[in-house]
């Protein structure tokens, strides 16, 4: 029997298990939410299952966004990415509604939530594969510079 040897780290890169993963933490805290509600807590509304959403579409957003520094294939991890935060954002979305038969229309202004969200996801993307682009940049000057000091 021959045990997996992968590491923390390269389990992590993984933006399906890192869906999976916010995705779980989403139906739990729901459940904890709705059962707050059925307790008959005046404290925490419907919208609090809108909310939770998008607060683990931010979570995503910039955890993968800075995961995405560790890579080697960046181009498979963006369009990986991508995906994922697609799949997430409708599954929580879809999760949000069921729990409180409010539509995001509904909710107020989480339609718009969603968007900048959107939008700062990908600009945090954005932002790591430049940073990397600059880091890779340095890299090679450096090692240029060594090489010419060795000589």
């Amino acid at each position: 029997m021959k045990l997996d040897q992968t590491s923390f780290m390269d389990k992590t890169q993984n933006p399906i298990i890192q869906a999976v993963v916010v995705s779980i933490g989403v139906l739990v805290m729901m459940f904890i939410a709705k059962l707050i509600i059925l307790a008959g807590s005046s404290v925490v509304g419907n919208r609090v299952f809108w909310i939770i959403a998008g607060s683990a579409i931010l979570f995503f957003a910039i955890f993968n966004s800075i995961i995405s520094l560790s890579v080697n294939d960046m181009n498979q991890y963006w369009t990986r990415s991508t995906l994922c935060y697609t799949g997430l954002m409708i599954s929580s979305g879809f999760f949000a509604y069921v729990f409180s038969s409010m539509t995001i229309s509904e909710a107020g202004t989480f339609k718009w939530i969603f968007m900048v969200l959107t939008f700062g996801y990908l600009f945090f993307l954005s932002v790591m594969r430049f940073m990397r682009k600059i880091v890779q940049i340095a890299q090679k000057e450096d090692d240029k510079w060594m090489g010419r000091l060795k000589r």
